[in-house]
């Protein structure tokens, strides 16, 4: 059986990228159609643990901790999908060879959805903070990827 073309390994490439991005958004935006309520548990379950972590460092508000650890689940969300959008653009600048900006407003476009989608369920709210954070992650993310990127490889 012959090995696969350069080109068909490319094109794989981009797809797993892609495949892997459109899988994020959807669990993105399918935590978002979770009820205020059941987010507030899910939430409360993560302050919960890490509650003594921050208690150490004297932060002993309840609600600042929890604000912190709902914003950061924004920013680390969608610093993965922007991570996993770096891997898609690189993936198909290598197979096409031009830049694809489409894709980079697509993605911009995801969190503008998100809260739009947030403004539809009950007891959550769309904020215009929030798009400002998962925007930060997405930023975040493509940097913290374009930087290992571009490490050189060692050879093995």
């Amino acid at each position: 059986m012959a090995a696969p073309s350069h080109d068909s390994a490319r094109r794989s490439a981009l797809w797993r990228w892609a495949v892997a991005l459109c899988c994020w958004v959807l669990f993105i935006w399918g935590h978002s159609l979770i009820q205020g309520p059941q987010s507030a548990l899910e939430s409360g379950m993560v302050v919960a643990l890490v509650r003594p972590l921050f208690e150490a460092l004297g932060v002993t508000d309840v609600d600042l901790v929890t604000l912190i650890v709902r914003k950061g689940a924004h920013f680390s969300e969608y610093a993965v999908l922007g991570v996993l959008s770096w891997g898609l653009l690189s993936a198909r600048l290598r197979e096409r060879g031009r830049a694809p900006f489409p894709i980079a407003y697509l993605v911009a476009l995801v969190p503008v959805c998100d809260e739009c989608l947030q403004l539809f369920v009950p007891g959550r709210s769309g904020q215009l903070t929030d798009v400002m954070i998962d925007l930060a992650g997405i930023c975040f993310g493509a940097l913290l990827a374009a930087a290992v990127s571009a490490l050189p490889r060692r050879r093995v």
